[in-house]
């Protein structure tokens, strides 16, 4: 196994501060961290005289690299040093393409400047920002060989996934005088021999490349002193005042975008605070699930929204009066006044909305990756593809009509005003019958639609780790649920006065100050959430600590490491075991999760992957703190300075009170059992 770091930069970024490289941090920190190779990848420019001085010094494998921006997203470009005058010309003539260091460089312009890209080493930001879009991954095609992540979690996953690229993890570290603590963050390769060919063979394998040496992706580094953590399930273990909590904060800073659950925090110092908390749960999945399910009342609001039906009649009115006056005034028609335009209507503006949507979902399903499959099994991408034409076809055919209707009205408007300037009689004032019409029919069909929306109903019922999640709908009862909603100081007593009258209700909503237009939908229909026991009631205060406990834990899905500090502090044995042991074992199977306890229904009964057992020792005269690890089946646990304790004893020692108290509980269970 060979450990290897293709990310180390030596000169200051355009956008970042500034860096003075020190030649002699990075021999040294190539030789504390035990590294075979390296590559200098300095952000959009290389720097020939440096590098043949890095080369010269270091006594291994420097591999010629630069970082670029592309399309959005970063790249590394590793080349042979075997032509360093070819590579340091292509990466100046990057330099002269951004000059700010901030102007990305397409794939064509990559591909014009370096040629045959499979003779470099291509790794982009992968699951790491910026991360590479898809677009350019596809224009890249089979010259990346690899994806840098971000944390051991997003190395497992691409690991696991097999539609994900090879992952890598390196330092992206910059080299100078002030760096006082050396990076952990490399990844090992199965070869014997370093070159730029070897290298690439070994990144287009998974099973080439690990975090650790001897346990391959089980464990990674995670201390500056050598300490290893499994990329599962751990578990910390020591008597009290060694150092358990202390261990885990350092695992906290040592790993960006941690989720870190304190010993207590969960527990509300009263119930007021455990209330709130909770409740923020609720609203949150209340505003993103109300959102979804009144989408569709949302765009039927946004259609009536500007409708006014009394306006409408005030101008049917006028046209009505209009109407009858030039019918009257005979004596005073013309020449211009009889003439068939004077009294033309207009053709109706018909938009092609439902055409629209149907192309649209018609793309979706021929774009769509990810149920391409099961898309194929029922229709082929082949029909797909005739189908849009067709569909589009339509469209512009009909869209050509419109465009001329438009004209044609643009032009009798055009024609009418002048005819209407030379003659005498009454003008007949313009109104779109069939708009007005079909305002009318909007309205009906808003007000059957919100009715029917505010019918009291069961929306939602789903388990949630051991609770029963519960959407309903219905009418809202009284304004002071809307004001709470609003959020605002305002009344809304007067608006509540016609609640029932759907189209009424929204015109007075639209009187109120400080409402947006496009909220007024959240006002017709009430959507609430509960959270239910076993028992199928809402949950006590003590549930709410226990739920609040399961979300924290799920919620750090999104982190890249969730840490646990004595969970058995707040709540009891058959939660704990029956709860929070089975979501963390699932957390565990996609991310590192660290957890302390002195609790053997979480300690034992979790079946953690790895252990670490923390001691205060006495040698002498002076107090040491020690950190032993391993595997729970590995008879014995190692330190870093080589010593070992009994994975027995310790077992024994932290969750059962040693053996003589486990032996003597053992035999009292026995008894009341017999």
């Amino acid at each position: 196994m060979k450990k290897i770091d293709l990310h180390v930069h030596t000169k200051s970024a355009d956008r970042e501060r500034s860096i003075v490289f020190d030649l002699e941090r990075l021999s040294e920190y190539v030789q504390v961290r035990e590294i075979d190779c390296v590559a200098i990848t300095n952000h959009n420019e290389f720097d020939l005289v440096q590098f043949e001085e890095i080369q010269s010094t270091l006594n291994i494998l420097v591999l010629p690299g630069i970082e670029m921006d592309l399309e959005g997203s970063q790249i590394l470009l590793i080349g042979d040093a075997s032509n360093l005058g070819d590579f340091d010309s292509k990466c100046q003539k990057i330099q002269e393409r951004q000059p700010n260091k901030r102007d990305s460089v397409s794939v064509e312009e990559l591909k014009e400047i370096f040629g045959d890209l499979s003779k470099y080493l291509l790794i982009p930001h992968y699951d790491k920002n910026p991360a590479i879009k898809d677009g350019t991954l596809n224009a890249l095609g089979p010259d990346v060989n690899a994806g840098e992540v971000a944390s051991p979690k997003k190395f497992m996953y691409c690991i696991r996934n097999d539609d994900k690229l090879v992952p890598v993890y390196f330092s992206d570290c910059r080299i100078e005088e002030s760096l006082t603590e050396f990076p952990i963050r490399q990844t090992y390769i199965s070869c014997d021999e370093l070159n730029l060919s070897t290298i690439k063979n070994c990144l287009r394998d998974k099973s080439k490349v690990a975090l650790s040496f001897n346990d391959g992706n089980d464990i990674f580094q995670v201390f500056d002193d050598g300490q290893h953590i499994s990329t599962g399930l751990n578990v910390i273990l020591g008597e009290r005042s060694t150092g358990k909590s202390h261990t885990l904060k350092r695992v906290r800073d040592a790993i960006s975008n941690a989720k870190y659950l304190e010993q207590f925090s969960l527990v509300a110092t009263d119930d007021q605070e455990d209330e709130r908390r909770f409740n923020r749960f609720l609203s949150d999945k209340h505003s993103l699930f109300s959102r979804e399910y009144l989408a569709e009342l949302q765009q039927v609001v946004n259609d009536v929204v500007e409708i006014d039906l009394d306006a409408d009649l005030r101008r049917v009115d006028v046209y009505l009066k209009s109407l009858k006056k030039h019918a009257k005034e005979s004596e005073k028609h013309d020449a211009f006044s009889r003439a068939k335009l004077f009294s033309e209507e207009k053709y109706p503006d018909t938009k092609q909305t439902g055409l629209e949507d149907l192309i649209g979902s018609t793309q979706n399903l021929i774009e769509n990756v990810e149920f391409k499959d099961t898309i194929e099994k029922h229709v082929s991408i082949q029909h797909l593809k005739a189908l849009i034409v067709e569909l589009m076809t339509l469209y512009a055919t009909r869209e050509q009509e419109r465009l001329k209707k438009r004209w044609v009205n643009e032009l009798v408007s055009e024609i009418k005003a002048k005819l209407q300037v030379r003659t005498a009689a009454t003008v007949i004032t313009d109104l779109d019958l069939y708009d007005i019409a079909m305002n009318k029919v909007r309205v009906e069909k808003f007000e059957r639609i919100v009715e029917a929306a505010r019918k009291p109903r069961e929306l939602l019922r789903k388990p949630l780790q051991g609770f029963e999640l519960v959407a309903t709908a219905g009418e809202f009862e009284g304004a002071g649920r809307l004001k709470r909603l609003s959020r605002l100081t305002v009344a809304f007593s007067d608006a509540y006065k016609v609640y029932s009258e759907p189209y009424r209700f929204l015109q007075a909503l639209k009187e109120i100050d400080g409402l947006a237009e496009q909220d007024l939908y959240k006002y017709f229909v009430k959507i609430d959430f509960k959270i239910l026991n076993q028992d199928g009631y809402e949950v006590s205060g003590g549930e709410r600590s226990e739920f609040n406990l399961l979300q924290e834990i799920q919620d750090a899905q999104n982190n890249d490491i969730l840490l646990i500090d004595e969970p058995e502090s707040s709540f009891d044995n058959l939660f704990l075991k029956d709860s929070v042991n089975e979501i963390i074992r699932e957390i565990a199977k996609n991310m590192p999760v660290v957890l302390v306890t002195h609790n053997n229904t979480v300690g034992a009964s979790i079946k953690p992957a790895y252990l670490l057992y923390t001691s205060k020792e006495m040698e002498n005269g002076k107090v040491v703190y020690r950190i032993y690890s391993g595997f729970p089946t590995n008879k014995q646990l190692q330190s870093i300075d080589g010593k070992a304790v009994s994975t027995w004893e310790v077992t024994m020692g932290c969750l059962e009170a040693g053996v003589d108290a486990y032996n003597d509980r053992s035999r009292g269970y026995e008894d009341i059992k017999d």
